[in-house]
This record gives structure tokens, C-alpha cells and sequence, in this order.
């Protein structure tokens, strides 16, 4: 298991390097960013989003997910609720994927940009940072839980 969980951090680590690079290769002229000069953005979507993004989102969530259960069964929760502690990454996984669709979909088809779709963009993206955030606050918390039960039991 803990195997598992260096492997996923360090690919949670190793894909946020190249998608960084890949990303900084575009340039930080953000004049060239708008529709009116630069109309091709397939290299946002291609390699950034697809599929360094999704190799992330499956890592951190696949991070998240299983670093949560194993504490939890190292502290000896009931396995038949243990599950449960995979929602909010899979949430956020879920959250993620789809922001990635409607965003490539507006990259790629500017003239389907509408103030909708960019409030449908948003909504996923406030979603997909508070799915995140509550996966690494259970996983801390649950981390914080069996620190506390080891040093409780250390000073018996």
C-alpha cells in the first residue's frame, strides 16, 4: 500500500511538472491569448488539457482516494463505510473531466463562447477546487486522527 501511495504522489508530481512546461511553452504574451490576434487554440487543448490534465486529475484523485482509505483502515474503520471516503475525489475527478469537455469545446469553437457556457465553465471549475479541497481536508484530518491515536496510546 504504501508503495501505491508514492507511486500516485509521485505521478501527481511528475505530471504537474510537464503539464506546467507544456503550458509555459505557449508563451506568456497574454495579448496573443485573445480571440481577435490568436483564433487557434488547439495547443491549449491538446497536449494541456488531453491528456496531461486527465493523466492529473486521475492521479490526484487516485491519490486522494486511496491515501483517505488506507488511513482509515489503519485505524480500523468499519470497511463497509470505508468506501464513503472516496466521494469527494471521485467528485472532484468527475467535476474536473467535465471542465475539461465544455473548456476544449470552447476553445476549439470560440463562436460558441456565450456568457452560459462560461457560467457552466465556472460552476465546474468552483465545484472541481471545492471537491479538491475537501479531499485533502479529509485526508489531513484523517492523517491528524491517527497521529493523535498514536501518540494517545504512546502515553498510556
Amino acid at each position: 500500500m504504501v508503495l501505491n501511495l508514492v507511486l500516485l504522489f509521485l505521478a501527481v508530481v511528475v505530471i504537474a511538472l510537464i503539464a506546467n512546461m507544456a503550458a509555459a511553452s505557449g508563451g506568456t504574451d497574454v495579448t496573443k491569448r485573445f480571440l481577435e490576434v490568436t483564433p487557434d487554440y488547439t495547443a491549449d487543448v491538446y497536449p494541456v488539457l488531453f491528456p496531461l490534465d486527465l493523466l492529473f486529475l486521475a492521479a490526484l484523485a487516485g491519490l486522494f482516494a486511496v491515501a483517505s482509505i488506507a488511513t482509515a483502515q489503519a485505524l480500523h474503520w468499519d470497511r463497509d463505510w470505508v468506501w464513503i471516503l472516496a466521494v469527494f475525489p471521485v467528485l472532484y475527478a468527475a467535476c474536473d473531466f467535465i471542465e475539461n469537455v465544455v473548456l476544449a469545446r470552447l476553445l476549439l469553437s470560440p463562436a460558441g463562447v456565450t456568457d452560459r457556457s462560461v457560467a457552466v465553465a465556472q460552476a465546474l471549475t468552483g465545484l472541481k477546487f471545492a471537491a479538491v479541497a475537501i479531499s485533502a481536508l479529509q485526508l489531513l484530518l484523517l492523517l491528524l486522527w491517527g497521529c493523535l491515536q498514536i501518540l494517545v496510546h504512546a502515553l498510556r
